[in-house]
């Protein structure tokens, strides 16, 4: 009795266990289903805006295609229309179009295309271009022409005795600044700084700070330089406070032997 009371509470509890088993994985599958269920429905405005997109892009698509059907079917209808007026005509010994008609349809088709709004912004833009170069030719010349006017007149004012003039060394050969420096001084310019420039140059040239070009233009021109230069860093700080700096050049070397 009571081995078998032993065997029938194995066999219980082993049921049990599996019972226990079942229901833990049907509990697990429910909570799963419910998240699955909770994300869907989450997602849902998600799903709607897509879809909305999605159907206007099809309706848009749609459209596009009725459209150039419609184009398709008029083109080909007025190609049928014109083929039998070309029949007509010449059943009838009537030429196929007058002169006068293919005028009138060639400047229909230039009238059509000018009244594009595209069209016309293009046209303006050309215009605008057109008046704009032409005004800026004529108002250039003009500052030009005025400038050189108002450069000439200043450099005839300036005296050489109000000119301070900086003299350096562009080259290896030694003594080519004084040179220059008592040549600037011989044509009554003042004389500042006689000093060699840091850098080489090939050419001669007058270098002058910005707004001091006809004081330039007049020492050029007394020492036979034909180049002028607004000055740079470098020479402005070698020039110790001068206007005007001339800076001698290889091409005078020969000016030292």
């Amino acid at each position: 009795m009571v081995h078998a009371i032993e065997q029938i509470g194995a066999f219980a509890g082993l049921a049990a266990f599996l019972g226990l088993a079942v229901l833990a994985l049907l509990s697990f599958t429910h909570g799963r289903d419910i998240r699955r269920l909770r994300e869907w429905a989450g997602s849902a405005p998600e799903r709607d805006a897509e879809r909305k997109e999605q159907t206007s892009t099809i309706a848009a698509q749609r459209a596009e295609e009725l459209r150039a059907l419609e184009e398709a079917r008029t083109a080909e209808q007025e190609t049928v229309s014109n083929r039998e007026e070309r029949r007509r005509r010449r059943e009838e010994g009537v030429p196929e179009q007058s002169r006068g008609e293919r005028l009138r349809g060639r400047f229909s088709g230039i009238g059509e295309t000018a009244s594009r709004p595209s069209s016309l912004v293009a046209l303006f833009v050309v215009i605008l271009a057109i008046v704009g170069g032409a005004a800026y030719l004529l108002l250039g010349s003009d500052d030009e022409s005025s400038g050189g006017g108002n450069s000439k007149q200043a450099a005839a004012k300036v005296k050489p005795g109000e000119i301070e003039v900086t003299v350096l060394n562009g080259t290896s050969v030694d003594g080519l600044a004084a040179i220059y420096g008592d040549k600037v001084e011989a044509k009554g310019f003042e004389l500042g700084a006689i000093s060699n420039s840091s850098a080489s140059f090939e050419d001669s040239v007058v270098m002058f700070k910005r707004g001091h070009k006809p004081e330039a233009s007049k020492v050029a021109k007394q020492v036979r330089i034909a180049k002028l230069q607004l000055m740079n860093g470098e020479i402005e700080s070698a020039s110790a406070g001068a206007d005007v700096a001339l800076i001698v050049g290889e091409d005078n070397a020969e000016a030292a032997e």
